[in-house]
């Protein structure tokens, strides 16, 4: 099926696609991961210890992706309990105290446990 089929196949009367749909009604997996930073986020947070603690510059380099990326981003994790502030917010640690940062981890456990994730992002 090409793209445009596929784009055709996916709207409604009114013309909205099934895709601006889930956008404007996001479920809350896709509310977390809308933005590829975030996964970024995610995925450094899961290979840290959780005790370990660490300002915006420090998460972005580890992530690799822009300080300012994690600062449009941050606040967003912190309010669902994925990281945690500490020193008056400017640190933050990964929240195995949540349920949403313990279900992250669980989740991670089990695709890595079905070998479909690698622990360390530098083997090759």
């Amino acid at each position: 099926m090409s793209s445009e089929s596929e784009d055709a196949a996916g709207r409604g009367e009114t013309g909205t696609s099934m895709r601006e749909k889930r956008l404007a009604y996001p479920s809350g997996w896709l509310y977390l991961c809308q933005h590829e930073s975030v996964h970024f986020i995610i995925d450094a947070l899961l290979q840290v210890d959780p005790k370990k603690e660490f300002n915006k510059t420090e998460l972005a380099d580890f992530a690799g992706i822009s300080t300012q990326s994690v600062r449009r981003h941050i606040d967003k994790l912190v309010e669902l309990g994925v990281v945690a502030e500490t020193a008056g917010g400017k640190r933050y640690h990964y929240n195995l105290e949540s349920e949403v940062g313990k279900r992250i981890a669980e989740l991670n456990g089990e695709i890595n446990a079905i070998g479909a994730g690698r622990a360390d992002p530098t083997d090759e």
